[in-house]
């Protein structure tokens, strides 16, 4: 972690939607009670929901990973024998997407694109997977974004989607990140039909160690109780999530 002011005074706050700073590690928060300089979701593998889900077998044909950041998700399809497409709007996410596949010797595509628009996407999708990229949307947004899916989708795709839920929860994920279930509904309704919706969980790079340190780096004082959130066998923070199954219309 650093501490150090970053280059260019880059700023991430609670309602941010621009993580490219936050990949790059060169943003500083505010208004979230602490400081860091990496995407707390990106720890360095796939999540194990989706290593889960994979190994159910709910990933078929060309698959795309929308919103795939640095690309753990991604490259753990691929090297399970799928034909995977990651997208994200972030050059510096796409970036160590692409240096991961090269040292893995993986020949994949990773692509900076928009996915309220996915324009110059070739088609043909049968599975997406969205982790994490539906809820730092705005409702305007998910309902452009849902239209483009079933633009690049094939008939009879499934989207798999991840978001970050509904929860008592004092702090983290921030509020505005936090999807109900009727939303999930009024913005892929229409374009997508809704299968399930499930409990599920995101795993983090935060501990509560990181964050009883942070408490001692602010004066003894959080907007919220570490102890509060379940931690996996690793000591990882886990907060919930919903899973949205669902398929083209």
């Amino acid at each position: 972690m650093s501490t150090e002011e970053p280059q260019g005074g880059e700023v991430y706050t609670a309602g941010s939607a621009n993580f490219d700073p936050l990949y790059a590690g060169k943003v500083r928060t505010e208004g979230l009670g602490m400081k860091f300089d990496f995407a707390p979701w990106n720890i360095p593998e796939p999540q194990p929901v989706v290593v889960a889900l994979e190994a159910s077998g709910a990933f078929r044909g060309k698959v795309l990973d929308a919103g795939c950041g640095t690309g753990q998700n991604s490259l753990h399809l691929k090297s399970r024998g799928h034909q995977v497409t990651g997208l994200d709007f972030s050059p510096s996410a796409i970036g160590q997407a692409q240096e991961r596949a090269r040292e893995r010797g993986l020949d994949m595509t990773f692509a900076v694109s928009d996915a309220t628009a996915f324009e110059g996407v070739e088609g043909g999708f049968e599975t997406v997977l969205d982790y994490g990229l539906y809820h730092v949307l705005t409702d305007d947004q998910r309902r452009k974004y849902a239209a483009a899916l079933h633009r690049v989708t094939a008939p009879g795709a499934r989207l798999h989607l991840f978001a970050f839920a509904e929860s008592e929860l004092v702090g983290l994920p921030p509020q505005q990140l936090r999807v109900s279930k009727d939303n999930f509904r009024a913005n892929l309704e229409g374009t997508w039909r809704i299968l399930a919706i499930e409990d599920s969980l995101c795993t983090t790079n935060h501990t509560r160690e990181y964050f009883e340190k942070q408490r001692a780096e602010t004066g003894g004082t959080l907007p919220f109780d570490p102890n509060a959130f379940d931690v996996d066998a690793k000591g990882r923070i886990v907060y919930p999530m919903s899973y949205v199954h669902a398929e083209r219309v």
